[in-house]
């Protein structure tokens, strides 16, 4: 290997490191899990699909936790558009900051093909299709 390719294979390890301790930091900064209230009754339940579930914005697992509740229909129809409403809100917030997302990363990888030598720039592109597919795949 030489000196140069090794010098552009460290930058580039370099940049992506960068970019992954980036993108955590903000993901952490989103969702700050040490912060939110445990939703525990007495112990941890699975959540009606055989899995337990910590995640505070799995609605599915906080919507059989209130069904352990023993809420009467007119609480739990009431609790269960409350669930709908948050959802659609996170949904209306995440799609307004995946572009931001998006154009951070692309802007990083335009920056680190610029680093790379024709051949390398064909395969870390072949590798980002590669991603894309597999994160779009249902």
């Amino acid at each position: 290997m030489t000196t140069r390719t090794r010098r552009t294979a460290i930058l580039v390890l370099l940049a992506v490191f960068l970019v992954g301790g980036l993108v955590g930091w903000l993901i952490d900064e989103v969702m700050d899990y040490g912060d939110w209230p445990s939703l525990e009754l007495e112990h941890d339940e699975d959540d009606g699909n055989g899995r337990i579930s910590r995640d505070p914005l799995d609605d599915d697992a906080e919507e059989a936790f209130l069904k352990r509740l023993g809420l009467s229909p007119e609480q739990y129809r009431a609790a269960d558009r409350l669930l709908d409403e948050r959802e659609d809100r996170l949904e209306a917030y995440w799609s307004t900051r995946i572009p931001e997302i998006e154009a951070l990363v692309d802007s990083t990888r335009q920056e680190i093909r610029k680093l790379l030598s024709p051949d390398q720039r064909t395969a870390y592109d072949r590798w980002i299709e590669e991603q894309r597919r597999h994160t779009t795949e249902p």
